[in-house]
């Protein structure tokens, strides 16, 4: 059943991925309420540092993103194995890009004293997703790290008059969104 690619299951796939991008955006852009478009009621989220139940995590991550002036998150390879019509294993790689205090650090050396920096952590996201009344969403992650790399340097200032991210309403993807119409 796996190996399914009926406009069906194409479309089943498109959303599943589509779930997955959702999440991304929702951590990147501190848009938390997305998340419960991506995981169903009940979902339990293992992230290593927080295990439980989804408002949990939520609460768990907006405290950490205080102090995370830059996240951004970006996935890869995707293999999705349907076990029947509405259940599938979904295995994704990921790589994590954060600016981060030693209040938001993965590093439990790390102490108030330690001086920002940037971390680059990769990884896979182990995903069980249930279509419930007809929407994919997400009912268990494990978060499963592979490899990290701290860096201590201090990024470069960027040229002005260069479009650069924010986390807020003012972020440029805001303001085509309104643009468009679809904000």
């Amino acid at each position: 059943m796996s190996n399914d690619f009926s406009a069906e299951r194409m479309s089943d796939r498109a959303e599943i991925q589509h779930r997955i991008y959702q999440f991304c955006r929702a951590v990147d852009r501190l848009e938390f309420g997305l998340l419960h478009e991506v995981y169903h009621p009940g979902a339990i989220h293992d992230h290593g540092v927080y295990k439980g139940d989804l408002d949990g995590w939520i609460e768990f991550t907006q405290r950490r993103h205080e102090t995370i002036g830059y996240s951004s998150h970006h996935v890869g390879n995707t293999i999705i194995e349907f076990a029947d019509d509405d259940n599938a294993a979904v295995e994704t790689y990921f790589l994590v890009w954060q600016s981060v205090t030693a209040k938001s650090s993965p590093f439990p050396s790390d102490s108030e004293g330690t001086a920002d920096y940037e971390v680059l952590l990769s990884g896979r996201y182990l995903d069980h997703f249930v279509r419930k009344d007809g929407r994919w969403g997400i009912m268990g992650r494990t978060a499963v790290a592979e490899t990290v790399l701290k860096m201590t340097e201090p990024a470069p200032t960027f040229a002005a008059g260069l479009s650069h991210q924010t986390r807020d309403a003012s972020d440029p993807m805001w303001l085509l969104r309104s643009k468009v119409g679809v904000a």
